[in-house]
């Protein structure tokens, strides 16, 4: 009996050795990849489905939207310009996920039916982020903005 539990204690810890450990690098470069994507530069959002989870949900504007019901969202906007500044990155990881909490600056040329704006939003943000097939994907994505602005553009 003493055995078979070392053996199976041997094989669970052999496995857990297997995979890598995630490192605050994979983390952050996984959050510039999501914005890559989500980008005016992008024409093709569905590459976002690549990298959340299939129950994944993000509270934005207050309200919890579904990665399709985002990707609706964002695509009201006429953008023409996008730019994020991701920083002050606080990363806890254990071995097949990782919290993150960080600030986000944005400015965001929009095209409106009253003439070109400007939008500016500065953004307190958290994340849950997985191992699903080996790949770190988000899984949760909370978005609150802490001060925004809109300026017309003369």
């Amino acid at each position: 009996m003493k055995n078979i539990f070392l053996f199976t204690f041997f094989i669970f810890s052999c496995n857990s050795f297997n995979q890598t450990q995630i490192t605050e690098q994979e983390v952050k470069d996984k959050f510039y990849e999501f914005f890559e994507v989500l980008s005016v530069n992008n024409p093709d959002k569905n590459k976002l489905y690549e990298l959340v989870t299939d129950d994944y949900f993000i509270f934005e504007n207050q309200k919890k939207y579904s990665m399709e019901e985002f990707i609706q969202f964002v695509s009201t906007f006429k953008t023409i310009e996008d730019e994020w500044q991701l920083s002050e990155f606080e990363i806890d990881i254990d071995q097949n996920s990782a919290h993150v909490s960080l600030r986000n600056v944005g400015k965001f040329l929009v095209e409106t039916d009253s003439g070109n704006v400007i939008m500016d939003f500065d953004w307190l943000e958290s994340a849950y982020l997985v191992r699903e097939d080996g790949e770190l994907k988000f899984d949760f994505y909370f978005s609150d903005a802490i001060k925004q602005s809109i300026t017309k553009v003369e």
